[in-house]
């Protein structure tokens, strides 16, 4: 268990990284069903705002964990 510690948190930009993708991506999934299944927006409309929600929302999260600096 010690080992996996130590290679966490020597790795530990890579796995802020692999967290943020995890929840951007599950949130795209949740969000396009939602929007085009649920609510019946046309698929491009819904993509696209979704697209520029989520690439504002993993912006500022790369920016709370620290990942990049301004």
């Amino acid at each position: 268990m010690q080992v996996v510690k130590d290679q966490l948190r020597k790795h530990r930009q890579f796995v802020k990284y692999a967290v943020v993708g995890v929840i951007v991506s599950i949130l795209n999934i949740v969000a396009l069903w939602l929007l085009i299944d649920w609510l019946h927006i046309p698929t491009l409309i819904a993509s696209t705002g979704v697209v520029v929600a989520l690439f504002i929302l993993k912006f500022w999260m790369y920016r709370v964990t620290g990942f990049t600096q301004a």
